[in-house]
């Protein structure tokens, strides 16, 4: 496994993270099932986890903090993420000073360690003042409870006024920005953020980089039982059909191409981002997913297919 650098920052994270959204804590609360997760993608060389409080109520960042007991804190990156609403009332949510120190100490309480390496403001809050989520990220950061800070899903505008701020004010900027990407999703591509990222420094990730399975032509034949799809009343979440229905024309022609060169979806998906450095963030509900994905970064892609998938725009 790879180690690369998160834009302009000293800190490495593996080519692939490990994330735990409608996984671990929402699909399974087992304990051991969430060990046995992170033991595989530990043992495939992954050293980069990637939570947040909201992920099963919380019990996400339970369980991952307690399978990563066993290793090393220095062995890895720890992230998670606060603003998405977490209870009822105006404390609760949002990128507030008081919600975020609150929502934060809840965080590594449950995660059970004394530090995060990336802290992220999951959604942007309108409400707030970039000063004061600047400089609340950046007291995390002086206090030594976070080693760096992150955004998620954040807009072109909302994040050049967040750089200048930072600028002005010899604030530390968030290192690096993560947003929904795959070959099936491209619109940071298309709405200026990965530009905008690339030109300040700031690293890159994906969340959803197999377009949450399609992209891998498991529903080539139909819903495969166990599948998200499947099991969508059971995890509360229904968009990967609505994310098929809208990008029906360019997932067909992936999966057309993935087969006209006997590549595997997976190995083409994840790939893709790399070579863009938008580094995937995946996700797992069986030992051998997290197997499959990581074996697929060594399988060798062709030019000509790259040329083939660039080529339609």
């Amino acid at each position: 496994m790879n180690y690369v650098r998160l834009g302009n920052s000293g800190l490495k994270i593996t080519e692939l993270t490990f994330g735990t959204a409608l996984t671990i804590g929402t699909e399974n609360s087992s304990e051991q099932y969430a060990q046995e997760l992170i033991d595989t993608a530990w043992d495939c060389g992954i050293r980069s986890f990637d939570t947040s409080n909201n992920y099963g109520n919380g019990e996400a960042e339970r369980l991952l903090g307690k399978a990563l007991t066993k290793y090393p804190r220095q062995d890895y990156v720890l992230s998670t993420k606060g603003s998405w609403p977490v209870g009822d009332g105006v404390y609760y949510s949002g990128l507030s000073r008081k919600h975020i120190l609150w929502a934060f100490n809840k965080s590594i309480e449950r995660l059970n360690t004394e530090y995060i390496d990336v802290y992220y403001a999951h959604r942007p809050d309108n409400e707030v003042t970039m000063e004061e989520v600047a400089r609340t990220f950046n007291n995390l950061i002086e206090s030594n409870k976070i080693l760096y800070w992150a955004t998620s899903e954040w807009s072109i505008e909302q994040l050049s006024e967040l750089y200048n701020v930072c600028d002005k004010l010899g604030l530390e900027k968030p290192i690096t920005e993560q947003f929904i990407y795959s070959y099936a999703i491209t619109k940071a591509e298309s709405n200026g953020v990965k530009e905008k990222c690339d030109s300040e420094g700031v690293g890159t990730l994906a969340f959803s980089p197999l377009a949450q399975g399609l992209l891998t032509g498991k529903y080539s034949n139909g819903i495969p039982e166990n599948s998200r799809i499947a099991k969508s009343k059971l995890i509360s979440y229904d968009k990967t059909q609505a994310i098929f229905e809208q990008n029906k024309a360019r997932i067909e022609f992936f999966i057309n191409t993935c087969n006209e060169y006997d590549i595997g979806g997976n190995a083409a998906a994840l790939q893709w981002c790399v070579r863009k450095s938008i580094f995937p963030v995946i996700g797992a509900s069986k030992p051998q997913q997290i197997r499959d994905n990581v074996e697929s970064l060594n399988v060798e892609i062709p030019d000509r297919f790259w040329s083939k998938l660039e080529a339609n725009v």
